[in-house]
C-alpha cells in the first residue's frame, strides 16, 4: 500500500484516478492545486505525488519542483494531455520518476506506481544497510532460533510464536547475555513481518540527541551538525520490526515521541512539523526493573503499558541447569566445525563444574568459555585444567559444603595438575629431569602423567 498524493484541478479526473487507486488498495490523499498540494506535503509524509501537468498557477514541473525540495525522494509521476518530448524531458531532468499521458490506461498507471515503490524500497534497504554497519553490533552468526533443552524456555516460545503472528508490542527482560536479542529475532522470523526489515538498536550506546535522530531521522539544519535530511528507522523499516535493547535507557524526550508512535502510529523527524506514519512492530528489551524506573521518576508508566503488552522473562542460566551442558555441548561443535577440529570428548568433571558455577554473563560467557576451551584442547579432549581459573575458583568454593571425599580428590587433582605442568614447562617435557627435580619416580611420574592426561611431548618447546 502507497500513501499517494493527487493533484488535478479536474473534478472527474481526481473521482477516476482516486477509484483506481483505491481499489488497487492504495491510500489516496486529493486536491485541486499546487499550492494546496504543497501545503499538504509539508504537513504529511507521502510515498508518491501524481499530478496533472497543466493547472492553473502553478503547473506541474513547477510543483515538481518544490515538492522535491521539501522531499528528495519524492517519487513524482506526471499526467498531461499534451505529451511534448520537451516537456517529458523537463520533468525527467527535475528528478520526475515517470511521466503518462492522457487517457490514462490503468495497468500502465499502477505498473509505474509500482515500479516507483520497488525505487523506494531499494533505497531504503541501501540506507538501512549502511546505518547497520555503521552503527549497530551484531554478531554474524546469530541466528533467528532460539534453542533450549529447558521446559520453562520451551513452553515461552511456544507463546511466543503466537504473539509473533500478531502485531502487538513484546516486551523481553532478564540479565545481560540470556538472549533477549535472540528471542526478539526469533519472534520476528515467526511473524508475518518476517521478509520485511529487522533493525537492532542499543538504546544505551548512543546519546539521547543522536537515539533521536536514528530513531526519527531529522531535517537539514536542525541541529549542529545536520548538513543534510536524514532518515530514522522508523521510516526505513516501514512494515518491519524494530528490536530497542536497553530501553531503561531512553531519555525521557525520546520516551514521548515513543510513545506517539506506539499510540498513533505516527512520528515527526528531528527539526521538522511533518506527520510520518509508520507500520513498524517494536519489540523491547531491558535487563532493569522499569517499575522501580517509573517510582524514581526516570520512566514513564504510559509508555511501560503500551510496551508491556505481552512480557516474557528470559530467566538467567544458572537457574536453568539442563541449559548449561546443552549449551556447552552445542558451542564446543560450532567452534570444532569452524576451527576445523574434530568434536572432542568432554570429561565428566568439566561438565559438573560448569553446573555449579554461577555464570554471571549467563550464555555468552559459557559461550566464551566453549571457545576458549575448543582452541586450547589439542588432544581431542575436553579436561578440567582448560578451563579458566575464576571457573574452577568458583567450583571449589561451590564444592566445600559436598560430600568429602569429593572435594579431596577434586583439590588434590586441581593441585597435581596445576604442579606438573608448571615442572614440566620449566625442564621443556623432560620427565627424568622433572622427576629428579621433584623426588618422583620416572615411572611413577609417567603414569602419574598418563592418569591425568599430560603429555610431556607438549612441553619440549
Amino acid at each position: 500500500m502507497a500513501r499517494i498524493l493527487v493533484v488535478d484541478d479536474e473534478v472527474t479526473s481526481i473521482a477516476i484516478l482516486r477509484k483506481v487507486l483505491e481499489d488497487a488498495g492504495h491510500k489516496v490523499t486529493t486536491v485541486t492545486d499546487g499550492e494546496k498540494a504543497i501545503e499538504k506535503i509539508k504537513e504529511f509524509k507521502f510515498d508518491i505525488l501524481l499530478t496533472d501537468f497543466n493547472m492553473p498557477g502553478m503547473n506541474g514541473i513547477e510543483l515538481t519542483e518544490q515538492a522535491l525540495r521539501i522531499e528528495p525522494d519524492f517519487i513524482v509521476i506526471l499526467i498531461t494531455a499534451f505529451a511534448t518530448i520537451r516537456s517529458a524531458v523537463d520533468a525527467i531532468r527535475l528528478g520526475a520518476f515517470d511521466y503518462l499521458t492522457k487517457p490514462i490506461n490503468k495497468e500502465e498507471l499502477l505498473l509505474s506506481i509500482q515500479r516507483g515503490l520497488e525505487r523506494v524500497q531499494l533505497l531504503h534497504e541501501n540506507i538501512l544497510l549502511k546505518q547497520k554497519l555503521d552503527l549497530v553490533e551484531k554478531d554474524n552468526e546469530e541466528e533467528f532460533n532460539y534453542e533450549t533443552s529447558s521446559k520453562e524456555i520451551n513452553d515461552m516460545l511456544s507463546e511466543a510464536r503466537k504473539v509473533a503472528k500478531t502485531d502487538s508490542t513484546v516486551l523481553i527482560t532478564g540479565s545481560n547475555g540470556t538472549g533477549k536479542e535472540v528471542l526478539s529475532k526469533f519472534i520476528h522470523k515467526n511473524s508475518n513481518r518476517k521478509n520485511q526489515q529487522f533493525v537492532v538498536l542499543n538504546c544505551a550506546a548512543l546519546p539521547p540527541q543522536l537515539l533521536e535522530s536514528e530513531l526519527f531521522g531529522h531535517v537539514k539544519g536542525s541541529f549542529t551538525g545536520a548538513v543534510k535530511d536524514h532518515k530514522g528507522y522508523f521510516e526505513i523499516a516501514d512494515n518491519g520490526t524494530i528490536f530497542l535493547d536497553e530501553i531503561g535507557e531512553i531519555d525521557t524526550v525520546i520516551q514521548v515521541k515513543l510513545l506517539r508512535v506506539l499510540q498513533e502510529r505516527e512520528f515527526s523527524k528531528v527539526g521538522d512539523t511533518r506527520i510520518q506514519s509508520t507500520n513498524v512492530r517494536i519489540i523491547a528489551a531491558t535487563n532493569q526493573e522499569l517499575k522501580k524506573l517509573i517510582l524514581e521518576g526516570r520512566f514513564r508508566e504510559d509508555l511501560y503499558y503500551r510496551l508491556n503488552v505481552f512480557e516474557f522473562h528470559l530467566p538467567s542460566l544458572k537457574d536453568r541447569k539442563e541449559d548449561i551442558e546443552f549449551y556447552f555441548d552445542k558451542f564446543i561443535k560450532e567452534f570444532s566445525v569452524s576451527n576445523k577440529k574434530s568434536v572432542p570428548e568432554i570429561d565428566r568433571n568439566v561438565k559438573d563444574v560448569l553446573i555449579n558455577y554461577n555464570w554471571p554473563g549467563n550464555i555468552r560467557e559459557l559461550k566464551n568459555v566453549a571457545e576458549r576451551v575448543s582452541i586450547l584442547s589439542d588432544k581431542n579432549r575436553i579436561t578440567i585444567d582448560l578451563l579458566p581459573a575464576n571457573i574452577l575458583g568458583k567450583a571449589s568454593e561451590k564444592t566445600l559444603s559436598a560430600d568429602y571425599n569429593d572435594n579431596k580428590e577434586t583439590i588434590i587433582r586441581d593441585f597435581e595438575l596445576d604442579f606438573l605442568k608448571k615442572y614440566l614447562k620449566l625442564y621443556k617435557g623432560n620427565v627424568a629431569a622433572t622427576a629428579k627435580a621433584i623426588n618422583f619416580h620416572p615411572v611413577s611420574l609417567r603414569q602419574k602423567l598418563s592418569k591425568l592426561g599430560i603429555d610431556p611431548r607438549e612441553y619440549k618447546y
